[in-house]
């Protein structure tokens, strides 16, 4: 019994590395991180106050809610405004929704959605890998203080923000400009 329970406890070990590999976990960000112009993108979406943790529930509903009139978004997206570490949780502003393509862009009920373009700007951008939804709280964790480091050490703001979410990868896109 004492060799099959040290078998497991390997194979376990073995796995939950294999999973994190998988997902990116040893991936090095820095290596990722360049300026590009980014944009244009045609966005569908909600205004949120509070907690940036309930954002990927309104990207679902919102979907969910396109769906039902026959438009399909390619991309979910969060654009976040404020910095956590320097605003309480109930004053954090973002917004979350859907990019559309423009044939299906011209099909919103304005009266229901807000709709905006984000235009094509000069950008700091950091992607990855998106396996699994676990990967968005992975990336969270390195990708944010990557960028954090990079924008710092140039002297760009960090917000505002925003996350796009491909079917596999996440990229992380802060418009440039200086503080």
């Amino acid at each position: 019994m004492n060799r099959t329970f040290w078998a497991i406890i390997i194979f376990i070990l073995i796995l939950g590395v294999g999973l994190m590999y998988y997902m990116g976990a040893f991936t090095r960000v820095t290596k990722h991180i360049l300026e590009k112009d980014m944009g244009p993108y045609k966005l569908v979406y909600l205004e949120q106050k509070g907690s940036y943790n309930q954002t990927q529930k309104a990207i679902e509903n919102l979907t969910n809610d396109l769906e039902n009139q026959g438009i399909f978004a390619y991309k979910g997206f969060s654009i976040y405004y404020d910095d956590e570490k320097a605003t309480s949780k109930e004053n954090l502003r973002s917004e979350v929704g859907c990019i559309l393509k423009q044939e299906d862009f011209d099909k919103i009920d304005t009266l229901k959605f807000k709709v905006k373009e984000f235009p094509m700007q000069h950008c700091v951008v950091a992607n990855f890998s998106y396996r699994i939804g676990l990967s968005v709280l992975l990336g969270k964790m390195k990708v944010y203080p990557a960028l954090e480091i990079y924008l710092k050490n140039r002297h760009y703001n960090k917000v505002p923000l925003m996350e796009l979410y491909g079917p596999k990868s996440i990229t992380y896109i802060v418009p440039i400009s200086k503080h």
